[in-house]
């Protein structure tokens, strides 16, 4: 039986390791992967994507917002311009999933930081509850408490519209999501928080001013 010749020595050591699908369309160069957007291809690209409601990037923002509890609107708005200001997006990734991407780590971070202070919190009240309070303390808290309770009653006084604003500001709420708690447009939302504002501000005037004679 003849055998097969064997390999050429020359011919394995100059044995080409490249891709063979090199010259074909459908190959994705290493080198394109460190090629990014210039902020004029960003601007273009962003010209293209559909945001209206039900688009597969508002679908995105309500979920991420959802997760992270904040407002969808306001998260899809961010991260347009992180994209436009302080991000880079590579060539070979679309505009979209660029930006999906860029919302998941915004509500990330978000959450992330969510927890971080409700474990500072827990370890606050851990730490206070081994701490015996002198009936003094107890007593100045308990009046601060009050002047908390009477100084929210005030600004939100005669408005049950601004309670529930109020409310809802405690829950971390804003933008759409704000305004859709309190059962009102965000122009509406707007008016009610301006009001908030001038009450805050005034009360705030009367408690300096407890201080400063106290």
């Amino acid at each position: 039986m003849t055998k097969a010749p064997a390999g050429n020595g020359t011919q394995s050591k100059n044995y080409n390791l490249a891709c063979p699908n090199a010259n074909q369309s459908g190959h994705t160069s290493t080198a394109s992967w460190s090629v990014r957007l210039t902020p004029a291809r960003v601007r273009r690209a962003l010209e293209t994507i559909d945001i209206q409601a039900g688009s597969r990037l508002a679908r995105c923002a309500s979920y991420r917002a959802f997760t992270a509890h904040i407002d969808a609107d306001d998260l899809l708005q961010e991260a347009i311009l992180r994209t436009m200001t302080s991000r880079t997006c590579p060539a070979h990734i679309a505009i979209e999933h660029f930006l999906m991407g860029v919302m998941r780590s915004i509500a990330s971070k978000v959450i992330e930081k969510r927890e971080r202070a409700g474990d500072a919190q827990l370890e606050c009240g851990r730490a206070c509850s081994n701490t015996p309070v002198a009936p003094y303390e107890s007593l100045v808290l308990a009046e601060r408490a009050d002047m908390c309770r009477r100084s929210v009653e005030k600004v939100v006084a005669g408005s049950p519209t601004a309670e529930i604003v109020v409310d809802g500001i405690g829950q971390g709420l804003c933008g759409k999501a704000l305004a859709d708690f309190a059962g009102i447009d965000q122009i509406e939302l707007a008016s009610t928080r301006r009001m908030i504002k001038r009450r805050v501000a005034i009360v705030w005037g009367e408690l300096e001013e407890l201080d400063e004679a106290a």
